[in-house]
């Protein structure tokens, strides 16, 4: 980054300005494959930076509810309803020893 950087430098998206960035996150985004960077011409500045859509998958829904719970409904045709179970094992201590 041999050209002039201004105090901050404003970076958009396809929604418009998302922040005002100082020259620490412009170093950060030069690594950014979604960063295009926008210079004069006329001194060399940079006038702003746009980050476009990067693997075109923003617009998906994500998977439904939290990955993170420990419990699931188990419910089957041999339980009852509202049975509740754990996702995986949480530990030797909590099961009964013989």
């Amino acid at each position: 980054m041999s050209q002039l950087l201004p105090a901050k430098v404003p970076v958009f998206t396809q929604y418009g300005k998302v922040e005002m960035a100082d020259a620490a996150r412009v170093r950060q985004l030069v690594m950014a494959p979604n960063a295009v960077f926008v210079w004069r011409h006329k001194d060399g500045q940079l006038m702003r930076i746009n980050l476009t859509s990067y693997g075109e998958d923003y617009g998906r829904r994500g998977r439904q509810g939290n990955p993170q719970k420990d419990v699931y409904r188990a419910e089957s045709d041999e339980n009852p309803p509202n049975v509740w179970t754990f996702k995986r094992n949480c530990g030797g201590a909590a099961e009964p020893q013989p």
